[in-house]
């Protein structure tokens, strides 16, 4: 009998020790998931601090929500340095592209209420104003919701400094009609106007002023009250707006205040304490405090990927992006603007919500955010990426410059990404890549999450990972093997394409430099040292071979015509780039000025009269005019000539056109 009990006993211990054995993998998951607001507090107060003073940052806001209930919320820094007024849940944010969240949600409620399908056409809905796709396939709502309208991007007119200017959404959208370059549903393209299509949509179809019906159907039911997509601000909004800073020379230089032209894309105006109500909502199936701003299913398709653009890559729902880190699914929403920078991060799964704001225009805390909220509360094991056999061999097919495939690349506005939205991919002697921003200044952020340098690994075939994180890329061949696009599965998961060798910034820059300079050499050869050297020997009594009238009207006419060719161009973008333009922004973004227009079309007489140079070059070559190092330069200036033709051609600088 002893020996029968003892058996039992041991029996039951083993099994004990096998259950525990079972489910310790669960508790080791998650042992580290939030569960003290002080502990949460620390943690925040000490990543913060490194993350404010490595990037400099002024302010910052942060709110967690957890299990249906605000589970921290904290302010760091100033709203406004001058004033010392403290960044704490009631300062009043610009959140910029975060509010393409809301306004999802108020095209979301129309399909609840059976007013609209999501998965039809929305070209009939249009009563004002046409709008033109160029392809076949049918543009839907649903591809409004989850970029893949094929729209390129339009920066033309979309802020103001002054609320007098402010136009009606439907005007704004009229005039500035940017250009289908990709048939709908095929490539993920992000940009601002699949978002205000949506938000105009919502207001003809529920003929309610966009922004009205944003305040009565989501901001006031969930009690939102100091929280607005009307740019006409009251002044006591005014006041506990945060202020945007710059760094520059070890000083935080203040931003000036914008009105945001279209109120869909980037009109959201809100606070901390507010966007809890919109994370809780979410996150507990549509509803707030007894409110239901979404039915259960419809919050399911804003947490269910509706589109990638490679296979086994993160993807768009309706209205937020898909992030994988850590063996953890988050769904984002950012907001870039001047000064400031936003991020809207959902775990479902972890029934959390993290929202975050601050007046600075790096990037680098948002997008660091994610990663170390997940390695501090759901670390996982760090293992190096394995890389794909034979890597080594083909990184060079991936290397060279990559463009965001929705660019303006019908008017002027193309010009833009001389200076900045370019990404520059490097292949290493490793067999790694390596990928950076191309641009110059304090603007010239891309797309995509792409910050500072980052080193990449080929995982799969044509697909990378990071090799100090968790995100993905994946590159495109066309039939001739031939890498044509890259797709980022970080940030926005835009889709960038790869430019020709003579589209890159620095093929570019070498070549209108060079051109430039030529030009600049032979209009002080023959204005100032020809005549100089004519004074010095008529004052020497030294004889010169005499010339005819057509060989100095030739000389005098290229002089002329390439001097005002230069002149022309270069003072087109002086005009649309002007260095004291507000926040280092192009002069385009305030609109379309009679100043604009008129330097574009000046372009006209001097490019169609230049296109005389060849033939007096060629004149001069058959017939001996001039010196040899003379018949040299006048050929080097009328082909900078045509070179300076052909680079305005490209950025769409000859003449004025939308």
């Amino acid at each position: 009998m002893t020996s029968r009990f003892t058996l039992k006993i041991f029996s039951a211990i083993l099994a004990l020790i096998l259950i525990l054995a079972n489910i310790q993998p669960a508790f080791a998951q998650t042992e580290n998931s939030p569960s003290d607001p002080v502990e949460m507090e620390a943690f925040f107060d000490a990543y913060l601090a490194e993350q404010m003073g490595a990037y400099h940052i002024p302010g910052v806001v942060i709110s967690v929500v957890k299990d249906g209930q605000v589970f921290f919320s904290k302010g760091y820094g100033y709203a406004d340095v001058e004033k010392q007024i403290p960044f704490d849940e009631n300062t009043l944010l610009t959140t910029a592209s975060l509010g393409k969240a809301f306004t999802a949600v108020g095209m979301l409620q129309l399909s609840e209420h059976g007013v609209i399908d999501l998965r039809e056409d929305i070209r009939p809905y249009f009563k004002d104003f046409t709008i033109k796709t160029n392809f076949d396939d049918p543009l839907t709502f649903a591809n409004l919701l989850t970029h893949t309208d094929g729209f390129e991007t339009r920066t033309i007119g979309v802020a103001t400094q002054n609320e007098n200017e402010l136009k009606p959404l439907g005007e704004l959208l009229a005039t500035y009609k940017p250009n289908q370059i990709l048939p709908a549903g095929k490539y993920l393209t992000y940009g601002d106007y699949a978002a205000n299509l949506a938000g105009y949509l919502t207001q003809e179809i529920s003929d309610t002023p966009f922004e009205q019906y944003m305040d009565e159907n989501i901001l006031s039911p969930l009690g939102m009250s100091h929280s607005t997509f009307d740019q006409h601000l009251t002044q006591s909004m005014k006041d506990s707006l945060a202020t945007g800073y710059s760094y520059e020379n070890g000083e935080y230089q203040p931003e000036p205040f914008l009105y945001v032209s279209y109120a869909p894309a980037g009109g959201l105006r809100t606070t901390a304490a507010d966007m809890n109500h919109f994370m809780l909502a979410l996150l507990n199936s549509g509803e707030y405090e007894d409110t239901r701003i979404l039915n259960p299913d419809t919050v399911q398709s804003m947490f269910t990927q509706q589109f990638t653009g490679q296979a086994d890559m993160p993807g768009i729902t309706y209205g937020l992006f898909e992030d994988f880190k850590n063996g953890q699914r988050a769904l984002l929403r950012d907001g870039d603007g001047i000064g400031t920078r936003t991020r809207l991060l959902l775990l479902p799964e972890q029934n959390t919500g993290i929202f975050i704001s601050y007046n600075s225009g790096d990037s680098n805390l948002r997008l660091n955010l994610l990663g170390a909220y997940l390695d501090h509360y759901y670390p996982a094991e760090n293992s190096a990426p394995i890389p794909v056999d034979d890597y080594q061999a083909c990184t060079k097919l991936f290397a060279g410059t990559y463009r965001p495939l929705q660019a303006d690349v019908s008017t002027f506005a193309k010009s833009m990404y001389f200076f900045s939205q370019l990404v520059d991919v490097t292949a290493n002697v490793d067999g790694t890549l390596t990928i950076q921003s191309a641009g110059m200044g304090d603007h010239s952020s891309v797309m995509g999450g792409f910050e500072g340098a980052t080193q990449w690994i080929e995982t799969s075939p044509l697909h990378f990972e990071r090799v100090d994180g968790d995100s993905v890329i994946a590159f495109i061949q066309n039939e001739n093997g031939e890498i044509v696009q890259m797709i980022s599965g970080q940030g926005y998961h835009s889709t960038f394409t790869k430019l020709a060798w003579y589209e890159s910034q620095s093929f570019q820059m070498n070549f209108i430099g060079l051109a430039a300079l030529v030009l600049l050499t032979f209009g002080v050869v023959v204005f100032l040292l020809m005549p100089i050297g004519a004074l010095v020997r008529k004052l020497r009594k030294q004889t010169t071979a005499p010339q005819s009238k057509m060989e100095l009207a030739a000389l005098i006419w290229g002089g002329v015509v390439t001097q005002l060719l230069a002149m022309t161009v270069f003072q087109s973008i002086g005009i649309l780039y002007a260095i004291n333009s507000i926040a280092n922004l192009p002069n385009f973004v305030w609109g379309i000025s009679p100043e604009i227009i008129n330097a574009l079309n000046s372009t006209y007489l001097p490019v169609f009269l230049s296109l005389t140079l060849p033939i007096f070059a060629i004149v001069a070559w058959v017939k001996g005019w001039w010196k040899f190092s003379t018949r040299i330069l006048y050929t080097a200036s009328a082909i900078a000539a045509l070179m300076v033709i052909w680079w305005a051609n490209y950025n769409n600088l000859i003449g004025f056109h939308l």
